[in-house]
């Protein structure tokens, strides 16, 4: 299977959709890849791979190690290690990138330098991974230890990957879209930005109505339960003590019977005429009469028993009363039990203490604080309604965003569509059709609100006049889809200049003057940006301004790769060889002179 790799080194999409005005032709403002180092990864065993500013491309026999490179490349943004890459004969491999940031820097990115606070040398990060043959692989961001996923984070504002297949990123829908809002520019950007903040507030609105309408279903059953505590507090009406006070009633006239045994042993101990307490103390107190005024001792006795006397005395009228108050009362009984009865249960329900008399002057105190509570919690449907002419407020507002989003997009996909097709027509696909096509949702629902508006965007194409128009992914050959990536490629780059672009095989599938026509692209698409670009092709090879062999030597034993830049002798050399496969061939290195002459007469 043919391999279509396209990984692009750039801003992250939020930095390229505001990155406003187009850079003049020349002006590089992304990032760039500036060195590889790769230490036994595959056939390679020491390499530096430098490369420039503008049209790098990477060429040599199939099996030279190219594809090593872009291994390397992988392993060095975070992607899974394999043990296989590893050299034969060594332990461990070494492999990283110098990149250069870019002059504005996304707010994503400097999150991720502020949170890991690489060392940054002249505007460059160094991105390494050590793979060992136990299977473990060591991270470095600039030298200090880190972990591949953030490594893949720093590649994610870095570099755009999109895929191992040049199709996969057309055949995704969010991508599509992506490309579509990219080629729309600046305007679009500060649309769908008011458009996000519309839907932010919106749904903000919304959540904050959604808990309200809870609070309010909450509200309400309060209501009710306050309510029902008023009224029962209303037909109990209930004192703070009373339960207590009952609990002795009760207990009282449950016990009639003994505490009329009780008072009456005790009044006969007192009156009792023979040996009752009171006429002890009356014949005591007689007999010390005769004896007052002779001794003060016994003076104070013969005081102190008449004070006891007294008491006695009052004792005894008080047990007559007691008495005389003591009646079975069947009745009043079960009217305190079933007072008691009330009290407890409406303490129980709403006091919380275990203790009866505290919890029914906890629900006492929470009956009195209702009817200020239900007047407190009565207001919430006035703000209910208010926040709901609020949110239809914020919803036409919302579908004007969306709309005008729509609008744009419409615009912008007919330009697109015309563009692409020009740059076909470039690539020798003279009769091919590229239609982006954008279909909006009425936003009758809030489903229809995505984070993006209200459109589906599909990308659509024929290769023949009068086809029918199918998605890409369907309708488009390998070197079609290859010529496709790229036209699509040269003319975004057209509305912001991206950092680095690295194609594998972007060129599979055709030959002849539509190969020649892939490089003169390429070479535009380098007036503003890094493209590397790995080839079989010597109609693309020509047109790069730095051109990178990679070779494979044998010493018998073991096979190396070797990189190198080539000279402009050497590289004509090279071209002949892709040209003929005989590198001596002075036919071939006539035919090559003619070839890279072509960069001087035609640049597209």
């Amino acid at each position: 299977m043919q391999r279509h790799l396209l990984i692009a080194l750039l801003p992250s999409l939020n930095y390229r959709l505001m990155a406003g005005a187009v850079s003049k032709k020349g002006e590089r403002k992304g990032s760039l890849l500036e060195e590889i180092n790769i230490r036994s990864l595959g056939l390679i065993d020491s390499a530096t791979i430098e490369f420039k500013e503008g049209f790098n491309v990477i060429t040599g026999e199939t099996g030279a190690g190219k594809t090593m490179l872009l291994n390397a490349l992988s392993l060095i943004l975070g992607q899974k290690a394999d043990v296989d890459y590893i050299r034969q004969g060594q332990e461990r491999a070494l492999v990283s990138g110098r990149f250069r940031l870019p002059e504005k820097i996304s707010e994503d990115l400097k999150v991720l330098i502020q949170e890991h606070e690489p060392e940054i040398e002249e505007s460059a990060i160094l991105l390494s991974r050590h793979l060992g043959r136990d299977g473990k692989s060591k991270a470095q961001l600039s030298g200090s230890a880190t972990t591949a996923s953030t490594l893949m984070s720093f590649a994610d504002q870095l570099i755009e990957i999109h895929g191992q297949h040049a199709n996969l990123v057309l055949t995704k829908a969010n991508k599509q879209r992506e490309i579509l809002d990219i080629f729309a520019g600046q305007g679009l950007s500060i649309a769908l930005l008011a458009y996000q903040e519309a839907l932010k507030n919106y749904q903000v609105l919304r959540s904050e109505i959604t808990e309200l309408k809870k609070a309010l279903g909450d509200r309400d059953r309060e209501i009710k339960s306050l309510e029902e505590l008023v009224n029962d507090f209303a037909k109990l009406k209930p004192q703070g003590s009373e339960l207590s006070q009952l609990e002795a009633q009760i207990s009282k006239l449950e016990s009639v019977e003994d505490l009329r045994i009780a008072s009456l042993g005790a009044q006969q101990a007192l009156s009792d005429e023979e040996a009752g307490a009171l006429n002890s103390l009356h014949s005591a107190k007689k007999s010390l009469t005769g004896a007052k005024g002779r001794d003060p001792q016994l003076d104070q006795i013969a005081d102190a028993i008449s004070e006891k006397l007294f008491d006695l005395i009052d004792a005894a009228s008080d047990l007559d009363r007691y008495l005389d108050s003591l009646s079975a009362d069947p009745q009043a009984l079960e009217m305190a039990q079933s007072r008691r009865a009330a009290l407890s249960s409406f303490a129980k329900k709403y006091g919380k203490s275990s203790d009866k008399n505290e919890a029914l002057a906890e629900a006492i105190d929470k009956a009195e604080g209702a009817k200020s509570r239900i007047k407190d919690l009565s207001g919430g449907d006035n703000r209910l309604a208010e926040m709901g002419r609020e949110l239809e407020v914020l919803r036409a507002k919302l579908l004007e965003t969306a709309k005008t989003l729509s609008s744009l997009r419409v615009q912008s996909a007919k330009k697109l569509s015309s563009s692409v097709t020009k740059e076909l027509v470039e690539l020798a696909m003279a009769k091919a059709v590229f239609e982006v096509r954008v279909e909006s949702k009425d936003g009758d629902s809030d489903d229809h609100f995505s984070p993006f508006g209200l459109d589906e965007v599909s990308m659509l194409f024929t290769a023949h006049s009068g086809g029918e128009l199918l998605a890409v992914s369907k309708a488009a050959s390998g070197g079609e889809l290859s010529r496709l990536m790229l036209a699509l490629e040269v003319v975004l780059a057209g509305s912001y200049p991206l950092g680095t672009y690295v194609f594998d095989e972007v060129d599979a599938g055709v030959g002849g003057k539509a190969a020649l026509e892939v490089g003169k692209r390429l070479r535009k698409l380098a007036m503003n940006s890094q493209v590397i670009v790995v080839t079989h092709l010597p109609q693309v090879a020509l047109w790069a301004d730095n051109h990178i062999l990679v070779e494979k030597d044998s010493n018998g034993l073991l096979s190396s790769t070797s990189i190198k830049s080539l000279s402009d002798q050497e590289r004509e050399i090279e071209i002949a060889r892709m040209l003929s496969g005989i590198e001596e061939s002075e036919h071939a290195q006539e035919h090559a002179r003619e070839l890279l002459d072509l960069r001087f007469s035609d640049v597209g």
